[in-house]
């Protein structure tokens, strides 16, 4: 009877084969060598050490660790690394890669300094991304059909806890590694004891990250700010746009004059809310929000339906104690500023909850003809989108794990992975460019938006202070009355309100005065009550109600309400000129392109793909003599060049290096794209 069998052949391993996980990395080492990419990033990229592998090294490590599977450690990937390290090292240009110890004493040694002046060079020009932030589907496209260049700008937090350490007379003192990286700060929703922030500008189009740095705690508000600026005006000039027409997004976090000249200085357009708590009880701006005339905001439909105006243009001035670095005075600002409500119960995490509907405010230093107010507001809350890419970027590249304790390491590391994003969204672009078409404009059709009920919204303090009365003492001799807290409204029996119109000039008896709710003019003509509950033989008479409360109370009111009406000028008033320009002609336009396409376009190609690299080397130099010294900077032992930190381990230009690549067909594009002379290549088997 016929059997099953099962027949085995072990083989020794095959040396010049590269691990499946690691074959992405490898053939991008050999993409950037030929394109150049590496000799430069050795010639820009220092870190200064006596000793021991230069920058380009670790960057090349690095760059194989996060564009691995490898998900702990460097010493996970050493274990893979060991065997073709020789080959994998030789793709890139260089005898070696660094073990995860001299990765990690490299970073111990990198300074923000020296790593800041390559990093921007890094993030744009070396990933090649150009040609993707020049493309027309990466731009939006305003209501005048202009393209502009719109940046997100939005810090994120990592947290890192710490954990009970044993202590003992026998135990040294402990140390956390942890605090040179991170400092105690606010964290929002995330768990932790220190933490670093990582700071962000990035291109909303393309997805594309043009600056990135770290900063311990919370970070300095004003400094990271200003080097997140000064790469964004390097971006747009370098892509020959208008600085005019880039707009940079932030949170209330920079909503404040020193934020608004940082960005007026540099000439950079911006939009982010307004951190004027006071304006949503000014009278002044209350009656703006009256008077309104509300548009719908586009958007998603997943979220509530917003409605947005334009409140004017209001003079923002500094706080008493808001000083320049050098102790000098800001200027006050003249800002254009939007205003959004949408339906809301409770209480508001940000703006003002008024009368049931959440109150925003933006500034918006964009001009109102190309940004009309509801695309403002629906542009603002496009930076929502960010927090997508940054959970995509922690599956992608894994930058949420601690690499270096050392944060110029760390932040050395994040650009590291910032890069190979960047670059995926380059080749994914290249392997299958778009046509550069710009959108098809479509008409602006503005809609109004009648949810609002007449005479929103009531005075907020008026309400407060009614809030706080007891009115249970107050309604005890009036049957069926009763005073809604939720809607801050007094009712009569009929369930009809009444509203609080006079505050009695004077005391009827020491400490307590009369106030006097209304119901308007002719309101109780339908009321099946009006015979025994008014005594006025006037037909359109309506009801009143006095209540007698604590003087202090009433003269608070009183002098709300000549606020609310005008009769007093408030102190220091808020004045809002109108914006009196048409809005163009065309619906505003979003960024068609997708990042997250062309990564992935780019990351198919390594599918089932299978590389084997062998190298032959030329023979060693002979040794030199010990006790000779080879030149008179040898004999001084003087600090060796860059260039000489550099050549101590590239490869020789004698070394052959074989390249066999099995995988589909559209692996042969990525070396199809590299210029002419810079790789033999044969034909796909």
């Amino acid at each position: 009877m016929a059997r099953k069998r099962l027949n085995v052949t072990f083989h020794k391993p095959d040396p010049a084969r590269i691990p499946d996980s690691l074959v992405a990395g490898a053939l991008l080492f050999a993409d950037l060598e030929a394109r150049g990419v590496v000799a430069e990033v050795a010639e820009r990229l220092k870190i200064r050490r006596q000793g021991g592998y230069p920058a380009v090294d670790v960057f090349l490590t690095v760059l194989l660790y996060l564009a691995s599977d490898v998900t702990e450690g460097f010493k996970a990937l050493w274990l893979r690394l060991r065997g073709p390290v020789v080959q994998l090292a030789a793709l890139a240009g260089r005898r070696r890669l660094p073990s995860p110890a001299s990765v990690s004493r490299a970073l111990d040694a990198v300074e923000p300094e020296l790593l800041r002046e390559a990093a921007p060079w890094l993030l744009v020009e070396a990933s090649g991304v150009d040609k993707v932030l020049r493309h027309p589907s990466a731009m939006t496209y305003d209501a005048k059909g202009q393209g502009w260049h719109v940046f997100d700008l939005d810090p994120t937090v990592t947290t890192m806890r710490h954990r009970a350490l044993p202590v003992g007379d026998d135990l040294p003192d402990a140390m956390r590694r942890s605090e040179e990286t991170g400092a105690p700060g606010h964290s929002g929703r995330k768990r932790g004891d220190v933490q670093y922030r990582r700071v962000d500008v990035q291109h909303a189009g393309t997805g594309v990250f043009v600056h990135a740095h770290l900063h311990k705690g919370n970070g300095d508000d004003r400094v990271d700010l200003d080097l997140a600026l000064g790469d964004v005006v390097d971006v747009v000039k370098r892509l020959e746009h208008p600085l005019e027409r880039s707009l940079v997004r932030v949170d209330g976090e920079y909503g404040n004059v020193p934020d608004f000249t940082a960005f007026r200085e540099r000439g950079v357009p911006f939009l982010t809310r307004l951190n004027r708590p006071k304006m949503y009880e000014d009278t002044y701006v209350l009656a703006k929000l009256r008077d309104a005339t509300w548009y719908t905001v586009p958007d998603s439909g997943s979220g509530p339906v917003r409605a947005a105006t334009d409140l004017g243009v209001l003079t923002v001035h500094p706080g008493e104690r808001t000083k320049r670095n050098d102790g000098t005075d800001y200027a006050p600002l003249a800002l254009r500023v939007v205003a959004s409500v949408f339906p809301k119960e409770g209480k508001a995490q940000r703006g003002r909850v008024l009368d049931d509907w959440q109150v925003e405010l933006f500034v918006a230093d964009i001009p109102a003809d190309a940004w009309p107010a509801p695309e403002v507001v629906a542009s603002y809350f496009g930076r929502c989108g960010q927090e997508n890419r940054f959970a995509q970027e922690d599956r992608e590249v894994g930058l949420d794990r601690i690499v270096s304790y050392h944060l110029p390491g760390q932040e050395f590391a994040t650009l590291v992975g910032l890069f190979l994003l960047n670059l995926r969204i380059a080749r994914g672009f290249e392997l299958e460019p778009p046509p550069a078409v710009r959108p098809t404009p479509t008409l602006r059709v503005p809609k109004v938006d009648a949810r609002l009920p007449a005479g929103w919204p009531r005075d907020p303090i008026v309400t407060t202070v009614l809030q706080k009365l007891d009115w249970s003492s107050l309604l005890a001799t009036r049957l069926g009355w009763r005073w809604d807290a939720k809607a801050a409204e007094l009712f009569c029996p009929e369930g009809r309100a009444l509203v609080l119109t006079t505050v009695r000039a004077k005391p009827h008896s020491p400490g307590r005065t009369g106030i006097i709710f209304c119901r308007p003019y002719a309101g109780c003509n339908e009321c099946s009550r009006r015979p025994t509950c008014l005594h006025s033989p006037q037909p359109d008479t309506a009801k009143h109600a006095e209540f007698s409360v604590d003087s202090v109370v009433a003269d608070a009111l009183r002098g709300r309400l000549a606020l609310v009406r005008h009769k007093v000028a408030a102190v220091p008033r808020v004045e809002l000129r109108p914006i009196e320009v048409a809005a163009g002609l065309h619906a505003v336009i979003a960024p068609r392109f997708l990042p997250a396409a062309a990564r992935h376009r780019f990351e198919a190609i390594f599918l089932d793909a299978t590389l084997r690299v062998e190298v032959d080397l030329p023979p060693p130099a002979p040794p030199r003599p010990r006790l000779v010294a080879a030149d008179e900077a040898d004999r001084q032992q003087r600090r060796l060049t860059w260039t000489d930190r550099n050549a101590r381990n590239a490869l020789s230009d004698d070394a052959i290096v074989r390249l066999d690549v099995s995988g589909h067909r559209d692996l042969r594009l990525l070396f199809d794209a590299l210029p002419d002379g810079n790789m033999a290549v044969g034909a796909m088997k």
